[in-house]
């Protein structure tokens, strides 16, 4: 019975923190949602050389959902919406708009001591793909600041994991590529990202994890690197979670990201300290 309410703590904790990035697929009718607040700021951007550069501050806030159901004791159906996102510089007005929906099928390969699963996931151009942020210090000047990259793109995930039960810790592993198409006749640059995640029961009803990730560009550099739509970006992520759990069904999860130099350098992105809290739900069936 301990083992089957760790490995349902897994399945909460891993589901939220990962967004599928794991071995594990939700069993048959098993539901998991999760609303999301995120916020950054920063004035020090890293230019498409990996140099650090003095802008206006720009800001960004995005409540966004996640949702898994278990269609089969194999298969899972993820998918994540950007609800609502803002975007805005210090000198610039503060424009919002819907992001773009991800859909995903996870099916596991194997459920043993090794879960192994992989997924495909479709992201369809459904935020706004143009939205010019006017000036608040010169009326003529603008800047176009979308809540969606405008373009349709596949990723695609193989991961594995592992229990250490009895001991209350897990780890997993995985690897993403993303192909990315196009946004008014401009290609983008394909993607490659993996990571390895760590996690472990602190105390009673607290989950901790840690993960190192790392993001490439796949193929021929963008002639203009865009970071608002994820062109050029590169970077070695840094993230940390920690999971409350409320109750047989709820949680409270605050997370921390940070792009850093850690495995490749920082290119593209602002060099900013992410934050972001959410309210988990969990029902089995």
């Amino acid at each position: 019975m301990k083992k089957i309410l760790f490995a349902f703590f897994l399945m909460f904790f891993c589901s939220e923190v990962s967004f599928g990035q794991s071995g594990w697929t939700k069993e048959k009718s098993n539901l998991f949602l999760s609303l999301d607040y995120q916020f950054y700021q920063s004035k020090d951007f890293n230019n498409s050389k990996g140099d650090n550069i003095i802008t206006d501050e720009f800001k960004q806030n995005t409540v966004s959902l996640y949702g898994e159901y278990g269609l089969s004791n194999r298969f899972s159906a993820n998918a994540h919406l950007p609800i609502y996102r803002t975007n805005g510089y210090q000198n610039t007005e503060t424009v919002s708009g819907l992001g773009d929906l991800r859909l995903e099928l996870k099916y596991a390969l194997s459920k043993g001591k090794f879960p192994v699963s992989i997924s495909v996931a479709p992201e369809f151009p459904t935020g706004a793909k143009n939205l010019q942020s006017k000036s608040t210090l010169n009326s003529f000047d603008q800047i176009n600041l979308p809540t969606g990259d405008g373009e349709f793109n596949l990723w695609t995930t193989a991961a594995i994991s592992h229990s250490f039960y009895p001991i209350p810790v897990y780890v997993s592993a995985f690897s993403s590529f993303n192909y990315r198409t196009k946004f008014e006749q401009r290609n983008f640059q394909n993607q490659l990202l993996s990571g390895v995640e760590l996690g472990y029961k602190l105390v009673n009803k607290v989950w901790v994890s840690g993960k190192v990730s790392v993001l490439n560009g796949i193929g021929p550099k963008p002639k203009f690197a865009d970071f608002i739509r994820g062109d050029g970006t590169t970077y070695t992520g840094v993230s940390f979670n920690v999971l409350y759990e409320i109750g047989k069904h709820y949680g409270i999860n605050v997370k921390y990201f940070r792009p850093t130099d850690l495995i490749v350098k920082s290119r593209n992105n602002y060099d900013a300290n992410i934050f972001s809290v959410g309210v988990v739900y969990s029902k089995k069936r």
